[in-house]
């Protein structure tokens, strides 16, 4: 959460993922790295350094109209927001082979353009040879996304597919909220 930008219960997000993962963590299937301090620099070199498979992003994010393109918010040295752009997020997982899935738990990271429909986020990162992508259309609630990320997870866990799991996720989202 850069300064200026609401703050998020990281903690709980990371906490219910971590649970939902913990029997597949304890045989060793599953191994969860957590980037502190999410600025460009940070990321690039845990990138080079990992062969990971799934890139979960706890933040925020969204979608510039003047640039006709989506972002993520990481943040600078001094803890500043540094929007980072759709095309340079893509630029740096394009050659992650391992990378299967990437995550986007924030807001408008499928949001697309009036002129361009696939200036999303999520639709860069798709076109730049990433395999599949999760990302809201519009604003999340902190609360939502943390139901999603728990739902999600747990339903991989049981050994649902992507796309069962997502429906899954939702469901969580939609009970969780009531």
């Amino acid at each position: 959460s850069p300064l200026g930008l609401a703050e998020l219960d990281t903690e709980k997000e990371k906490q219910r993922i971590e649970t939902a993962l913990a029997d597949l963590t304890a045989t060793g299937q599953v191994q969860i790295d957590w980037l502190e301090h999410a600025n460009r620099r940070n990321l690039q070199r845990n990138m080079r350094r990992g062969h990971w498979h799934i890139l979960h992003f706890i933040g925020h994010g969204g979608f510039d109209p003047a640039r006709d393109e989506g972002f993520i918010a990481l943040e600078t040295e001094r803890n500043e927001l540094d929007r980072l752009s759709a095309t340079h997020l893509a630029r740096l997982l394009a050659d992650h082979r391992s990378l299967r899935l990437a995550v986007l738990n924030s807001c408008e990271g499928a949001q697309g353009g009036n002129t361009d429909i696939f200036s999303s986020t999520a639709s860069l990162l798709i076109r730049r040879g990433l395999p599949a992508v999760l990302a809201m259309q519009y604003e999340i609630t902190d609360r939502a996304a943390i139901e999603f990320a728990r739902g999600f997870y747990e339903a991989l866990t049981d050994g649902l597919p992507v796309d069962t799991a997502t429906t899954e996720a939702r469901k969580a989202v939609s009970l969780g909220l009531t």
